[in-house]
């Protein structure tokens, strides 16, 4: 399950990265309509890593 919480994130952060690039507001954290819930999802999923790699007593 870690490795599918890491591709998770690595597809989230790469939508969030594509979207942001050719977005003005979301470029300067005034998040549009369609770039709120793709960058919301990203800080969901990077919430969710960090817990279980703190859980696990990693630092990865």
């Amino acid at each position: 399950m870690a490795d599918d919480l890491r591709t998770r994130y690595m597809q989230a952060a790469a939508t969030w990265r594509a979207h942001r690039e050719t977005c003005e507001p979301c470029r300067s954290e005034q998040h549009c309509p369609a770039g709120a819930p793709l960058y919301r999802r990203l800080a969901d999923i990077q919430d969710a890593r960090i817990r279980r790699i703190r859980e696990q007593g990693g630092n990865r």
